[in-house]
């Protein structure tokens, strides 16, 4: 009797063991998802673009947690519960802010106890906006406005771990000289393209900061935010400029709902221009793509308006 009961107690304490390390797992212990550890603070970054400038500073000294993958759209994201377990338990959140998060921002005012810092609040980033008065958060397209990013994100990291301020200090600094060569060879290039063919169509309207830092004029089917579905008075709208303006190329999205896409294809038929090619706006491209990192994915954006618009 004794060895029954003691045989049944055992197995009942090695499947509470077993269920406790499931429920581990889900909340962030396997290699996929990162290990949290007591050694390393953690960093939750909102977007895929945010958690690679996170990365290039910190990866080596703190635990950094993206919440979106490659090709996710921030506008229209659905919080898993693993994902308001990580942000209730970060030491730091980084976000864009502007409402680019949307659901996501509304869940971390609630439930975020660490440091959260909006990346865009900053006088230095003047935001251009919508016909609706909305802010466009888009603001990472413009270099220097992304530069604001990266002093910003610097410092946040630099207040929950001071002991490495000289390496984030270092490293923000080698990565701005990247950014502003990338930045120079960007605007010598397309200043060679005539003004009257500076002319980018796309499927969202994210990229009036990028028109801003390389003299481009911009339009596009969808507005700031994916959230809704183009109609058929966006279609004449965009077919009327596209045609008064002479615009030879549109171009498709990676993160956005097919029917902006579709629709950019539609109006390419309808008008004669042609599609020049893919653009990342919300997120940066899958591992090993050429457009998986901020740096490469601006390169990528650049080259590919450029070569369209020659």
């Amino acid at each position: 009797m004794f060895r029954e009961a003691h045989n049944y107690f055992l197995k009942l304490n090695l499947t509470v063991l077993a269920t406790m390390g499931i429920l581990l797992a889900g909340c962030g212990g396997s290699p996929e998802a990162g290990t949290q550890t007591s050694e390393k603070k953690v960093v939750v970054c909102t977007t895929t673009i945010i958690e690679d400038l996170c990365q290039v500073l910190a990866s080596d000294t703190l635990n950094i947690r993206g919440i979106m993958k490659a090709g996710e759209d921030p506008h229209i994201y659905e919080l898993t519960p693993q994902d308001t377990i990580l942000i209730s338990s970060a030491d730091l959140i980084l976000m864009n802010g502007l409402n680019l998060e949307a659901q996501m921002g509304n869940v971390i005012n609630k439930q975020a106890k660490g440091k959260v810092t909006k990346l865009t609040n900053d006088k230095r980033i003047i935001t251009a906006e919508e016909e609706d008065g909305a802010p466009d958060p888009h603001c990472w397209f413009h270099p220097e406005f992304y530069k604001i990013y990266l002093e910003k994100a610097r410092t946040a990291l630099i207040e929950i771990d001071p002991d490495n301020s000289e390496r984030y200090n270092n490293r923000s600094i080698a990565y701005a000289k990247e950014l502003d060569d990338i930045y120079a060879w960007g605007k010598e290039a397309i200043a060679e393209i005539p003004q009257e063919r500076r002319i980018l169509v796309t499927s969202h309207d994210a990229f009036q900061y990028l028109g801003q830092a390389f003299d481009i004029k911009v339009a596009a089917v969808g507005g700031i935010s994916t959230e809704t579905d183009p109609t058929p008075q966006d279609r004449i709208k965009l077919e009327t400029i596209i045609n008064e303006t002479g615009a030879k190329a549109l171009f498709v999205e990676s993160s956005v709902r097919d029917s902006l896409n579709t629709m950019i294809k539609q109006i390419a038929e309808s008008t004669g221009a042609k599609v020049g090619g893919e653009l990342h706006s919300d997120s940066l491209g899958p591992k090993g793509q050429g457009a998986d990192t901020y740096l490469t994915m601006l390169k990528h954006n650049l080259s590919t308006i450029i070569g369209a618009l020659k």
